[in-house]
């Protein structure tokens, strides 16, 4: 895969991350925490409640030195990046759904 093949896939990858980690939130939120009496939450407020919990936890990414580079190995990097965490969010909403089908 070219650089650019990497770059715009990695773009691609961060905006289906940011659309769908709202949704795995708001999906387990509504199976498990309402049953201990926790209100119902939408899409919209478990956006804002991800946005909350990405800004406390805020990491600056000047730590990682690759993530201002242009080099093969920091497209790379941030390519991994993307799709894994994708894979995380997927793998999530996959594992939760079948501890909801057995409760």
């Amino acid at each position: 895969m070219t650089d650019k093949q990497m770059k715009t896939t990695t773009h691609i990858f961060g905006i289906i991350n940011v659309i769908l980690t709202p949704f795995v939130f708001m999906t387990m939120w509504n199976w498990y925490v309402t049953q201990l009496g926790a209100p119902h939450v939408g899409y919209l407020l478990s956006f804002g409640i991800v946005l909350l919990i990405d800004f406390v936890i805020y990491i600056p990414s000047s730590l990682n030195k690759l993530t201002y580079q242009d080099s093969h190995e920091a497209i790379e990097f941030r390519f991994k990046n993307a799709v894994g965490g994708t894979t995380m969010i997927v793998w999530t909403l996959v594992i939760g759904m079948l501890i909801h089908l057995f409760m």
